[in-house]
C-alpha cells in the first residue's frame, strides 16, 4: 500500500476503462477519490464536502451558477483532506480531473501528476471548455503522462512543457494474455471495444462486407456495447451480414481472452470523428497483439506506436474501407503470414508494453 499516494478518477466502474483498474491494482494507493470531473467521494468514506455542498442538488446548482465559488470551496476541502491523509502525490486520471484538483494540490503542497488518456487531449468540445484551464493546470503539474507519441505532441500544442511530459503507454499482463496460433484458427475476425464514433464500427462492417463477398467463409465477432450498437446491427442486417457477424455484447476479460484465442485477425477502424475525439492507445489492440494476433487497423493515434506496419500488422488511412478490406483478405488467404505477424505482435508487446515494466515507469514518475 502506497499510503502517500492518492489516485483521482471520474469513476471506478466503467468496463471500458480496464487501464484505470489495472493502475489502481498495481499502484495500491492509500487514498482513492472518484465521481465525475470533480471527484467528491473517497473509497475510504472519510471525506465529503462541507454542508450544504455535500448535497447533490446544491453541488449541481452551485457549479452551474457560481463555478468559481464551488471551485474554491472544493479546493479548500480537498486540500485539507489530502493534508489529513498525509498525501504527497496525487495522480489525476484525465485532464479535466487534473484541472479540478490542481489548486487543491498547490494548497496542500502535493505533487500533481496528470494522466491523459484520449478524448481529453483531442475532443473539440472538451478543449473549448478546458483549454485555458489546462494551461493553468500544466503550470501546477509536476509531470504529465501521454499514452502515445502523437498525444505528447498534442499536449505540447496545448501548452504543456515538453520536459514535463512522459510517454508511458498502457501495459498488458502477458501472463493472462497468452499466445494463440492464428494460422490454425478459422477465418474469424475479432473486434473489441465500445461502439462509438471514434471506433467507426460502421466502416469496419462495410469493409467486412467486401471481405465476405470475396471470402464467404469469413466471420466477424464484435464484442462490446455503446451508443452505436443498434445502428451497427441494423447496418449488418441491411448488408445481408446478420448471419455472419456476431454482436457478443459486453464480456468479461476471461471471455475476451477465449475469443482472441479462437480468432485469426484483430480488426479495428479507429478514426477522428467530427467531434475531434480520438483514441489514446486502444488497449484491445495491445491485448490482441499480446495473444499473437496480427492487426488490421488505421494509422491513428497510438495504434501507430503499437503496430509495426508490414511487420506485426497492416494499417490503412482513416476512412479507407476498401484498403482495409484488401488487407484483411490478404491475411485471411495467408495463414502463415498471420502466424509470422502474430509472433512479431507478441514480441512488440513483450518489449514495449509489458505491464510490470510500464507500471514501474509510472511508479518511478510518481516517486512512490
Amino acid at each position: 500500500m502506497n499510503d502517500q499516494l492518492c489516485i483521482a478518477s471520474p469513476n471506478l466502474a466503467a468496463y471500458s476503462e480496464t487501464f484505470i483498474k489495472d493502475q489502481i491494482a498495481q499502484l495500491q494507493p492509500g487514498t482513492l477519490i472518484y465521481e465525475g470531473n470533480y471527484p467528491i467521494h473517497s473509497k475510504e468514506e472519510d471525506w465529503q464536502l462541507p454542508f450544504p455542498f455535500n448535497i447533490h442538488v446544491v453541488r449541481g446548482i452551485t457549479k452551474k451558477l457560481a463555478p468559481g465559488l464551488f471551485h474554491r470551496i472544493y479546493s479548500r476541502s480537498l486540500a485539507d483532506y489530502l493534508k489529513r491523509r498525509k498525501v504527497t502525490t496525487l495522480l489525476a486520471n484525465y485532464g479535466p480531473v487534473g484541472v479540478s484538483v490542481a489548486d487543491a494540490c498547490v494548497m496542500a503542497n502535493v505533487k500533481l501528476v496528470v494522466h491523459f488518456h484520449g478524448f481529453d487531449a483531442y475532443e473539440y468540445n472538451t478543449l473549448a471548455k478546458f483549454r485555458e484551464a489546462y494551461r493553468h493546470m500544466f503550470t501546477c503539474a509536476h509531470r504529465i503522462v501521454a499514452v502515445s507519441t502523437e498525444m505528447k505532441e498534442e499536449l505540447i500544442k496545448l501548452g504543456a512543457a515538453e520536459n514535463k511530459i512522459a510517454f508511458i503507454p498502457y501495459g498488458i499482463n502477458l501472463e493472462r494474455f497468452t499466445t494463440t496460433d492464428p494460422s490454425v484458427n478459422g477465418p474469424l475476425l475479432i473486434n473489441i471495444g465500445r461502439f462509438t464514433p471514434k471506433k467507426a464500427p460502421d466502416l469496419l462492417i462495410r469493409a467486412f462486407k467486401i471481405v465476405h463477398d470475396a471470402l464467404p467463409d469469413a466471420r466477424l465477432k464484435m464484442i462490446g456495447g455503446g451508443e452505436l450498437l443498434e445502428d451497427s446491427k441494423a447496418l449488418a442486417t441491411s448488408l445481408g451480414l446478420s448471419d455472419v457477424i456476431t454482436f457478443a455484447g459486453v464480456q468479461s476479460s476471461e471471455e475476451i481472452i477465449r475469443a482472441l484465442h479462437q480468432s485469426r485477425i484483430y480488426v479495428q477502424h479507429s478514426l477522428r470523428p467530427p467531434s475531434g475525439d480520438s483514441e489514446g492507445t486502444p488497449v484491445s489492440i495491445l491485448e490482441a497483439c499480446a495473444c499473437g494476433l496480427p492487426v488490421v487497423s488505421t494509422r491513428h493515434a497510438g495504434i501507430r506506436d503499437a503496430v509495426l506496419e508490414q511487420v506485426s500488422g497492416l494499417l490503412v488511412d482513416e476512412g479507407d474501407v476498401e484498403g482495409m478490406a484488401k488487407d484483411i483478405i490478404t491475411l485471411l488467404k495467408d495463414p502463415a503470414l498471420c502466424k509470422q505477424m502474430g509472433a512479431a505482435a507478441r514480441a512488440r508487446i513483450s518489449e514495449n508494453y509489458h505491464f510490470p515494466v510500464q507500471a514501474a515507469k509510472l511508479a518511478a514518475l510518481l516517486e512512490v
